[in-house]
């Protein structure tokens, strides 16, 4: 996900944010980014949407 982002410059940096309900399988980790690029980075990892007809 970090390359993604950086492939479009936007920084972000990793957190380690504890271990979390994740205990005996490591630790949590956060992505973070600028608030000017959240949306961006939101709509870069996001799923992409189907364009089947419903």
């Amino acid at each position: 996900m970090q390359q993604i982002l950086a492939a479009y410059e936007i920084p972000s940096r990793v957190l380690d944010i504890g271990l979390g309900g994740y205990f005996g399988q490591g630790s949590q980790t956060a992505l973070q980014v600028r608030s000017q690029d959240q949306w961006t980075a939101l709509l870069l990892l996001s799923a992409p949407e189907d364009d089947e007809p419903s």
